[in-house]
């Protein structure tokens, strides 16, 4: 007969092992809840039980219950003493019934282990992600990329917040803290979503605590002269897909996604414009980016694939996936800029300051207010939300107001990258 003692997490971690074989302790508050301990300090609950009606029945015809049965719960402190009391609780209660809990168990393992964060992500993008989020294969590429090597093949209900913290720590150790901040994002997305749908109990990413991801609140710096002419010519190294891309964005003022996922189906010839519809805006509203002179030449040299127009149009896979590699990318572009900085300036110890790819927009809204643009229509090229009753009242597409300030603004950067050539 297995002795007794009422469970507590103090009792259960001053547990001593047995000196050989295996020690069994039953719960006095738990009846049928029993604890295993090793001789290695392996801790790990099941409960024992026995189903009504399994043993016939007596003659008056009162079942009886049949043989002992034990399902394994899982190891402490994994499960917690506390979901261990709930769950052999729920066990016994099913077997007072007379229903064996095991096939419904073994479903739930088969169902568990049917749900690995692989086939979870796959479901979370076709029926969440690909109609709420405009840059939603940033999104399955930063968790394909990242989290999928690591934890694609454990069940969801699995992963423990340990092993997202491991993930988050070699992306910091490595300087990609603004990767590790996005796979925080994400990882936590996607728990939600698993939760929501009972997938898994609760979300391991909730609360977790990383001052070492704090954001850069800062909105941003404008661009000097030279350093708009260095990194314009280090782009210009770099050519197609990134050299391009990045010049774009330099030219327009827009948010990376905006273009790096941009299809070729997107963008109108006839007007020369990026039509860019709800689903792909950040703010879940159409908009329009009017493609100047300086823009519409660029991109009438980059390469078209076959296929029809359904191609991506920045792309090292011929079309068929987007640009990837953004954090390798910026790397060749800031290296190359630093030199062409040097070269200019005539000092081979100046130093290019740090600036994000954000600042391309600051620097484009810095210059339209220069160039005698009002707040109205800089709003409307970035393609910031109207504040207030603007949202609402306001129906005015600024369309031919955003083209002329593209205009503007592309005409006095090309002036600017080309001077001293």
């Amino acid at each position: 007969m297995t002795a007794k003692k009422r469970f507590t997490n103090q009792t259960l971690e001053r547990m001593s092992p047995p000196k050989a074989g295996r020690l069994e302790m039953g719960d006095e508050l738990c009846p049928g809840l029993v604890l295993r301990v090793t001789e290695q300090g392996a801790k790990s609950f099941s409960v024992i039980y026995r189903v009504l009606g399994e043993g016939g029945e007596t003659d008056s015809g009162r079942p009886l219950a049949g043989k002992q049965h034990r399902i394994t719960l899982g190891r402490w402190p994994v499960i917690s003493l506390a979901s261990a009391r709930d769950r052999a609780r729920a066990i016994i209660a099913k077997a007072n019934e007379g229903a064996d809990p095991r096939a419904e168990l073994i479903e739930a393992v088969k169902e568990r282990r049917a749900n690995t964060f692989s086939a979870v992500l796959d479901r979370h993008v076709k029926q969440d992600a690909m109609r709420t989020i405009s840059s939603w294969q940033n999104v399955e590429r930063v968790l394909r990329l990242h989290v999928v090597p690591r934890l694609g093949d454990r069940p969801i209900a699995d992963i423990r917040r340990s092993e997202v913290h491991e993930i988050m720590d070699d992306l910091v150790a490595s300087g990609r803290i603004g990767t590790a901040r996005e796979v925080r994002k994400q990882m936590s997305r996607i728990f939600n979503w698993a939760a929501d749908r009972e997938i898994i109990e609760s979300n391991p990413v909730s609360g977790i605590k990383r001052t070492d991801l704090a954001r850069n609140t800062e909105a941003g710096r404008a661009l000097t002269d030279i350093e708009l002419r260095s990194i314009w010519r280090a782009a210009e190294d770099l050519r197609y897909p990134f050299g391009s891309l990045y010049q774009t964005l330099m030219l327009t003022g827009q948010r990376r996604a905006e273009w790096a996922f941009c299809k070729r189906s997107e963008i109108d010839t006839e007007n020369r414009w990026l039509d860019l519809g709800k689903e792909r805006f950040k703010s879940r509203r159409e908009h329009i980016v009017p493609m100047s002179d300086a823009v519409w030449t660029m991109f009438d040299r980059l390469p078209q694939w076959t296929g029809g127009n359904d191609y991506f149009v920045f792309s090292s896979k011929h079309g068929r996936v987007p640009v990837a590699g953004f954090s390798q990318g910026k790397t060749a572009l800031d290296e190359r800029a630093q030199n062409h900085l040097r070269d200019e300036v005539g000092d081979k110890t100046a130093t290019l300051q740090h600036y994000r790819i954000h600042d391309f927009r600051v620097t484009c809204e810095t210059r339209l207010a220069n160039l005698g643009f009002n707040q109205e229509i800089r709003d409307a090229v970035l393609g910031h939300a109207r504040p207030g009753l603007q949202r609402i009242y306001n129906k005015h597409d600024y369309l031919s107001e955003k083209r002329e300030a593209l205009q503007a603004y592309g005409a006095h950067l090309m002036g600017i990258v080309r001077d001293g050539r």
